[in-house]
């Protein structure tokens, strides 16, 4: 064992003393912590000076940022202590048999200790953030309690959550043939280029929506999210910013695919589950894309560079039905910025999956530049990034759409597009027959539409639909 694989060894038995029953009264002190980490290195009786200050070092850590750390970040901690400079030896397993009767000397380094004995305990759920213990959560603290909650076999759990659909391809690697749970389709924009749609497969969309249904949809989002929202549309959306002098909207680049497996495995662990719990959670939520489809899409010249490099990491497909909730819930403090943002310039401020909308008076638009450089700054410090193309500022004497909606004086659709679907209807209404998912596909835009239209045209809209066969 090398000196760097020792000292990693080391510091992950210390790092499981610490955080052993660290949420006992008390257990956060330097004196607690140190008499966990002498029991795991066996020296009740002698104490070293290098673990006093490690214990220290933790304590003063906890008590400054709170309890954030994970076994792995206080591993990370742990091996950069300056304790470890006196341990300038590598540990040699091929040194000479002695016998029993040989003497030690007493271990002054780091490296002379060993892990004596790992102080672990079962895994539990923590405490939910302050304001928030009024929301239920269920109280799954192992994968086999996930397991029966969800009505599959703990096998069939870890399969769909195995690490290896995370693991990079190779040609020459084991594990670059692995089940893939997704579909991957390339759709056409109406601006050019392609879209890729994620889509998982019959089991782990089963399990997506129970994860949805059971947990996501209880949890609250900012006030300002309206998409993928229960009680809230695009036109409650857009409602915010009707009949106002100055309408700017702001785009964000690759949403889903900007919220990696970090983020979601800190949103997890930000909910109280343990680590396990949190890692398997987010493995079912996130995916990488195949190195073939990156491929497509750059021949299609609808990936960049730093594209690429977001989908080749984990993040949250689009097309999952997880990804947009915990979109949503991802961009709390995004959206908690912008508004108060939007407050400091006497603006309105909503945003739609990845949509962001600020109106309010003629004076506003003045301040363009200074409103997009606040927005770009705070969406890049989330985590985010805005498109550099799709902004739009528009003012009273000009359309102002939002979504799709034209909302100069109330949402309504634009002329010409209620123009475009009657056609349409009209046409389809013509045909002897028309294909099953044609017509449902004009159903459900008449339905849309019927949301902001006048009753006679609603009226007029629902007629020619009755009349296709």
């Amino acid at each position: 064992m090398t000196t760097a694989h020792h000292r990693r060894w080391l510091a992950t038995g210390l790092a499981h003393a610490f955080l052993a029953d660290h949420e006992q009264p008390g257990a956060r002190t330097p004196d607690a912590l140190l008499a966990r980490a002498r029991v795991c290195l066996g020296c009740e009786s002698a104490t070293p000076e290098w673990l006093v200050s490690m214990a220290q070092a933790v304590a003063t850590r906890w008590a400054r940022q709170g309890l954030i750390d994970t076994v792995d970040s206080l591993v990370q901690m742990l091996v950069q202590r300056p304790e470890w400079a006196s341990d300038d030896h590598a540990l040699d397993e091929d040194d000479e048999t002695v016998d029993d009767t040989t003497t030690y000397p007493e271990p002054m380094s780091v490296g002379d200790w060993t892990v004596r004995h790992w102080l672990l305990r079962p895994a539990r759920m923590a405490a939910l953030p302050w304001g928030l213990q009024h929301i239920e959560r269920p109280d799954l603290p192992t994968a086999s309690d996930w397991a029966l909650w969800l009505g599959i076999t703990t096998e069939r759990l870890h399969w769909l959550a195995h690490p290896s659909q995370h693991w990079r391809e190779g040609s020459q690697r084991p594990h670059a043939t692995v089940a893939n749970h997704y579909h991957h389709r390339l759709l056409p924009k109406r601006s050019g280029g392609l879209r890729l749609l994620e889509a998982p497969k019959a089991e782990l969309k089963q399990v997506q929506r129970l994860l949805l249904d059971r947990v996501l949809a209880r949890l609250p989002v900012h006030e300002a999210a309206h998409g993928f929202v229960r009680g809230r549309s695009v036109h409650t959306h857009a409602q915010i910013h009707a009949a106002q002098p100055c309408v700017i909207s702001f785009d964000l680049r690759d949403f889903f695919p900007s919220i990696g497996a970090a983020r979601i495995r800190a949103f997890w662990r930000c909910w109280g589950y343990p680590e396990g719990v949190a890692q398997m959670l987010t493995q079912l939520c996130t995916t990488r894309t195949p190195a073939a489809v990156r491929e497509r899409l750059r021949e299609a010249k609808a990936l960049d560079v730093h594209a690429a490099k977001r989908l080749a990491s984990p993040h949250l497909p689009q097309g999952a039905p997880t990804s947009p909730a915990l979109a949503n819930l991802c961009a709390f403090g995004l959206d908690l910025r912008l508004e108060g943002l939007a407050h400091r310039f006497g603006a309105r401020y909503s945003r739609y999956a990845d949509d962001l909308v600020f109106s309010g008076p003629a004076p506003l638009a003045q301040r363009f530049r200074q409103l997009h450089a606040w927005v770009d700054a705070i969406a890049a410090d989330e985590g985010f990034a805005l498109h550099p193309v799709k902004l739009r500022r528009a003012l009273s004497h000009q359309q102002q759409r939002i979504t799709g909606l034209v909302v100069n004086v109330q949402p309504n659709i634009a002329r010409q597009d209620y123009d475009l679907l009657r056609a349409e209807l009209h046409r389809a209404a013509r045909v002897a027959q028309v294909d099953a998912q044609q017509r449902a596909h004009l159903q459900g835009r008449v339905a849309w539409a019927c949301q902001a239209l006048a009753p006679s045209r609603v009226a007029k809209l629902q007629s020619l639909l009755a009349q296709i066969a």
